[in-house]
């Protein structure tokens, strides 16, 4: 819904630089910064080197778990509980190679023909 983007996604991030009253160049890396990590969280991949997006995805999965960015409201408040026991979670971590986890930690293990 629009007013939810705009209450939900835009006001957060631009609120911070109007009332500081923030440069043009630091509101436009600011800005930059939130589109990238938006689009990791979203894009579906697992990237390496950069953030693992399967807390994100795991929210749109089950809608009522895992909200936060970072994760720490959901430890506090038992959102993350069932998360933390899915192979998911496992993948939760930051990749250094280029095997995908999907491969390395796969969700159920595939008959032998």
């Amino acid at each position: 819904h629009p007013i939810e983007h705009v209450v939900s996604n835009m006001l957060p991030v631009m609120v911070g630089p109007l009332i500081m009253g923030s440069h043009l160049s630091s509101i436009t890396t600011w800005f930059s910064l939130a589109l990238i990590t938006t689009t990791i969280s979203h894009c579906g991949y697992h990237l390496p080197f950069l953030p693992s997006p399967e807390f994100h995805d795991y929210h749109h999965l089950k809608f009522n778990q895992c909200y936060g960015v970072l994760g720490v409201l959901d430890h506090l408040h038992g959102t993350d509980t069932v998360f933390k026991q899915t192979k998911a979670y496992e993948r939760h971590i930051l990749l250094l190679g280029f095997t995908p986890l999907s491969e390395s930690i796969p969700d159920a293990l595939k008959k032998m023909e």
